[in-house]
């Protein structure tokens, strides 16, 4: 909507200008004056949807695969459940640990240190029944999440809309460790029963 009401401001700029007895070079000035003012709208109108959805962040622990508990510049110490992503049970109160259950926690520890500034991307809704925040982890520009389903040590899961905006990155990411047999791609069967054979 944004975008179709600058083109229309555009459009109207340009037929008043002409339809002016404005010199050339007025109508160039006016022109770059204007294109400068609606780029410098854009930038800001973009900038303020990367300030709402992400935001700076500390790693606090790993906790497995796919959770990780966070602390905020406030202090506050959030738990956040990657969004899309599976791994194999490290940590369960009530299963056993899982096939490569240690070994993606250990890579997600690993990968994300104690300690380390990286960038939260929260989902929307932003919690789950658990109250647990939703959201995409960010490291060095990397989306983590993707970065476990391409190590082979998580699958795609937990599919809901609204919060599937990278899912299809994800299921190529996906198609990609299954056909190179990458860790619990490795075991057959395994990923098929969702883990819950093991």
């Amino acid at each position: 909507m944004k975008k179709i009401s600058s083109f229309i401001v555009l459009v109207a700029l340009f037929v008043g200008l002409f339809s002016s007895s404005n010199t050339p070079s007025d109508i160039r000035n006016e022109i770059t004056s204007f294109a400068s003012i609606l780029f410098e709208d854009t930038q800001a109108t973009e900038t303020e949807e990367i300030a709402i959805n992400k935001e700076k962040v500390t790693v606090d622990r790993v906790v497995d695969g796919d959770t990780v508990k966070v602390e905020f510049p406030s202090g506050e110490t959030e738990t956040v459940r990657l969004l899309l992503i599976d791994s194999p049970e490290s940590v369960h109160p009530t299963k056993p640990v899982q096939p490569y259950g240690e070994e993606a926690s250990d890579f997600a520890k690993d990968t994300l240190k104690e300690g380390q500034t990286l960038t939260l991307e929260k989902g929307d809704p932003e919690r789950d029944k658990y109250d647990r925040l939703l959201g995409y982890i960010w490291v060095d520009g990397k989306n983590f999440n993707q970065l476990m389903i391409e190590e082979g040590f998580a699958r795609v899961a937990y599919v809901y809309e609204p919060n599937t905006k990278y899912v299809d990155e994800f299921r190529e990411a996906e198609k990609a460790a299954e056909q190179e047999s990458n860790n619990i791609w490795s075991i057959d069967g395994y990923v098929e029963s969702q883990f819950e054979d093991y």
